[in-house]
């Protein structure tokens, strides 16, 4: 079953596995018998290279020939003060009898009283102390966690925020098998002397293991980052491959040691410079790619090709290189650096700001722990004073220096105000078709939550979480694409109801900005569609009139008329609000002068009219239709007669225009923009427009409300 976590719960449970680590290698190197002896192989045999604590007199330089106590006496040889024996030991027999030798020398130290017996026949009794100091440990031992404990912490904060990509995971493995076998290997290769051969053995064949998962690791990393070199099984295979070597060896089914433990990781670091190579060639075009890889790469080359050409290749050869290898771990940590760095500068992996702060939280843990243990075991302070002049020291030193180093790197960061969200809202719903609004609208999220990820979503129609909460899915609006979110606040949190009550609220913006722009586009479409319809009327109406008019003066006058009222059109300001009395009376004088080129006679009625006041649009509406019906009547009707007729009363305005022409079939006749301009007009002041046609003529009839709903409201 798959748990999902935040990348900062994930970081926690990293750091924790390095503490227990850090812990549980610290007790198993302290936790011995200590005599205070440093030896050094001479010839074959043992000498002193210094004496403190419970070995305090015995002279340096002194050659030892043997120990005894509790019953048992064995003489030392080089063999015993093999740090490594992967690369000293030649074979699986003599391995197993540095082992039973180990096994002996552990008991005798365990005794009371150790007989040092040296070269010259001199007897030292030394009591050796139950557990070694801390102070006792080399730096050797020290860089050899270091570089586990640091390989760990890369790896793991790197999969924190990558876990479905199987780089990721191969990177975590071998962060893993670092944090195995170097730490352990730190514990028999600084022993003083010797550790019981069980312990021996578990350390020393989980060191092979860890190193053996390290290479396969890699191997299986370059396969797959930054591009996929064959199937996707094949990385796996590679780590199987080595696992079987590793069963195959513990089965005996290796007579040189040797060759099984070195062998095979020759291999594979080979096979990583070839892949590493392979990248580099295919990276040749892609001048950011390559600047990213050449960090992790050359580090990678650098690191690993020297551990092998001074540890590794010698040993093939029978050269015992083990003294060299605690300090030649350092090799490891170069590589970690090497990606570490190219995450800061280069986004390797697609991480930036947000990891790198991750893991400066998780170095502070650290060093928190680090300060504990050495309150702990070298000053020997109480358990609470430890932690107290930790945590002082921590908050002293490592804030600011965190600080410093935040601000180094990526400098402040900018706030946003509530307004300027508002701005960006607004420019992602009002942006132009040509804008790429879809970039503009992860732009805006991204600002908000602040995600690792932002991917394309398909479906949904409300906001909601997944993976529990390390995801967060905002649907589409306006258009615009749905997006996956993930890893809220760079992943040092999960998604929350809190995130999704604001993902709503941006989408209620959003939909509400693009509804006014929608309600815009609508009211310029109905502009358009009036501009349209009153050139068609009024403009189209005066012009036919003075094509029909013989006088000159007549014509130029009508002529001038219509362009000040394409001005009017223009600027949606035709005629002002003015009295019903007045209106009639200037409809009567243009109606007449219209009719008057023509053969058709006006028979003009008026009934209830006063100084009533009416509304520009009712006025506008009454001087369209009267004008459309009469350029009717002169076009079409072939009458010789046309009547107007105008009745008003307290709620409602009718205008009746009848002619006694040959009228229209209305199933045959095709209606133009004129009726259904007229029809609309009246319409949408909330009246209605009938038209009468027959043979001896037509009829049209308009009535409105004398009153609009918002003239009454106001």
């Amino acid at each position: 079953m798959r748990v999902n976590a935040s990348p900062s719960l994930v970081l926690s449970f990293a750091a924790l596995v390095a503490a227990a680590v850090t812990f549980g290698t610290v007790y198993a190197a302290l936790f011995q018998p200590w005599m205070g002896l440093s030896l050094a192989p001479q010839g074959e045999g043992v000498v002193i290279v210094a004496a403190q604590g419970p070995a305090t007199g015995l002279p340096g330089g002194a050659a030892v020939e043997s120990l005894a106590g509790g019953g048992q006496d064995i003489r030392l040889e080089k063999l015993d003060l093999a740090p490594e024996p992967d690369g000293a030991m030649g074979d699986y027999q003599t391995y197993h009898r540095f082992l039973d030798r180990q096994d002996i020398l552990s008991r005798i130290l365990r005794t009371e009283t150790v007989e040092i017996r040296l070269s010259d026949g001199e007897t030292f009794s030394v009591t050796p102390q139950p557990r070694r100091p801390i102070g006792s440990l080399p730096v050797a031992f020290w860089v050899q966690l270091a570089v586990g404990i640091f390989a760990w912490l890369i790896a793991a904060s790197i999969f924190a925020y990558r876990r479905t990509e199987s780089a990721a995971h191969f990177l975590l493995l071998s962060g893993a098998a670092t944090l195995v076998f170097a730490p352990l290997a730190g514990v028999y290769s600084t022993r003083e002397l010797a550790l019981s051969a069980t312990l021996f053995q578990w350390l020393n064949d989980l060191n092979f293991l860890g190193g053996s998962l390290f290479a396969a690791s890699f191997v299986a990393l370059l396969l797959n980052y930054p591009r996929r070199i064959g199937p996707g099984w094949i990385g796996s295979a590679v780590v199987a491959v080595f696992v079987i070597w590793f069963v195959a060896q513990q089965l005996g089914f290796f007579e040189s040691m040797t060759f099984a433990r070195r062998f095979l990781v020759m291999i594979g670091a080979l096979a990583t410079f070839g892949l590493a190579g392979w990248h580099w060639f295919a990276s040749r075009r892609e001048p950011a790619t390559r600047a990213a890889l050449q960090w992790f790469l050359l580090s990678w080359v650098v690191g690993t090709g020297l551990f092998a050409l001074f540890i590794l290749l010698p040993q093939m050869f029978g050269v015992d290189t083990s003294g060299l290898q605690g300090y030649a771990f350092l090799l490891f940590l170069l590589v970690y650096c090497g990606l570490a760095f190219g995450i800061l500068r280069y986004r390797l992996f697609d991480l930036d700001r947000w990891w790198t702060g991750a893991f400066l939280c998780l170095l502070a843990a650290l060093l928190l722990i680090g300060f504990d243990f050495l309150f702990l075991f070298v000053l020997h302070l109480s358990s609470e004073m430890s932690l107290a002049l930790a945590l002082f020291i921590c908050g002293v030193l490592w804030l600011p220096l965190r600080g410093l180093i935040w601000g180094r790197l990526f400098g402040s960061r900018d706030t946003t105000t509530e307004s300027a969200r508002f701005r960006q809202v607004t420019d992602v719903a009002l942006a132009p078709p040509d804008a790429d609004r879809q970039a503009r609208w992860r732009a805006l999220v991204s600002d908000i939550f602040r995600p690792l990820g932002v991917e394309t979503y398909g479906g949904g129609e409300t906001v909601m979480l997944d993976e529990h909460g390390l995801a967060l899915l905002i649907p589409g609006a306006d258009g615009l694409s749905g997006l996956r979110l993930t890893y809220a606040d760079g992943g040092r949190r999960l998604f929350g109801p809190r995130d999704v009550g604001q993902a709503r609220q941006i989408l209620d913006m959003l939909t509400a900005a693009a509804e006014s722009r929608k309600s815009y586009e609508n009211g310029v479409l109905t502009e358009r569609i009036r501009i349209a319809r009153d050139m068609h009327d009024n403009v189209g109406a005066q012009l036919l009139s003075a094509l029909h008019s013989p006088a000159v003066e007549r014509k130029n006058q009508m002529i001038g008329q219509s362009l000040s009222d394409l001005r009017d059109i223009v600027r949606n300001a035709t005629y002002p609000d003015m009295p019903l009395d007045e209106l009639v009376a200037d409809l009567r004088a243009e109606t007449a002068e219209r009719l008057a080129p023509t053969s058709v006679e006006l028979d003009w009625q008026s009934e209830n009219v006063g100084a009533t006041t009416l509304s520009t649009d009712l006025s506008h509406a009454l001087r369209s239709i009267l004008r459309e019906a009469i350029s009717n009547v002169m076009r079409h009707a072939n009458a010789a007669h046309a009547t107007v007729r105008i009745n008003a009363d307290a709620s409602t305005i009718v205008l009746v225009i009848a002619d006694d022409g040959c009228g229209f079939d209305p199933s045959t006749v095709k209606q133009g923009n004129g009726l259904e301009g007229m029809r609309s007009r009246a319409e949408t002041l909330g009246g209605e427009l009938q038209i009468e046609p027959g043979r001896n003529g037509t009829r049209v009839a308009a009535t409105l409300p004398m009153r609009l709903e918002a003239d009454v409201s106001s």
